[in-house]
């Protein structure tokens, strides 16, 4: 098996570990054991639990991006196409991996180098709703970073809402388009 091979199954062998059993469950050494691999060899791939709680995060974020980019390069002509496109892709995220990314959020706290982990996960995505956005508004960058950092927050807490049970996937979807179009549409 390739390295990169082995590293994805390790990662989703991690993910599995996490939904199972949560996040104090998943240590290196236990993912070794479930994997069926020497404890050295997890160690090479992550160093330490930090680093492949970290690899867990950052590959959530990733799935939501590309699939994200992969809708707009099929469908994307206007803020309302975007504002769907950002909605929806959110939303999916959230139901596959809303639950697990929470726990690894959680985890990565303890460690005092992820303090400020939810700033750093907000500044990734207004930065690709920037790239997503920026063809269908006019404002001032600076005004719509301010605004990307309210459709983050009522993203965030709406994909909670759902993935609780609170409200169904179509009327976040729905919702949450609304919001955005309301929100950065023209004037």
């Amino acid at each position: 098996m390739s390295k990169d091979a082995r590293r994805e199954q390790l990662l989703s062998i991690a993910e599995e570990i996490v939904r199972n059993e949560g996040a104090d469950a998943l240590t290196l050494i236990t993912l070794a054991e479930k994997a069926g691999v020497t404890k050295p060899l997890t160690y090479e791939h992550f160093s330490n639990r930090e680093g492949l709680l970290s690899e867990l995060y950052k590959r959530c974020d990733e799935k939501l991006v590309s699939a994200m980019t992969v809708s707009i390069q099929v469908k994307t002509s206007s803020l309302k196409d975007a504002a769907s496109i950002a909605a929806s892709s959110y939303m999916d995220c959230v139901k596959s991996c809303g639950s697990l990314y929470e726990a690894v959020i959680s985890a990565l706290l303890a460690y005092p180098e992820y303090n400020n982990i939810r700033l750093q996960i907000r500044d990734y995505f207004v930065k690709s709703y920037h790239k997503l956005f920026r063809p269908f508004v006019s404002i001032p960058n600076d005004e719509l970073r301010i605004k990307l950092i309210a459709i983050f927050g009522a993203l965030e807490e709406i994909g909670k809402a759902m993935n609780h049970g609170e409200i169904s996937y179509q009327k976040a979807n729905d919702t949450l388009t609304s919001l955005i179009i309301s929100f950065l549409g023209e004037r």
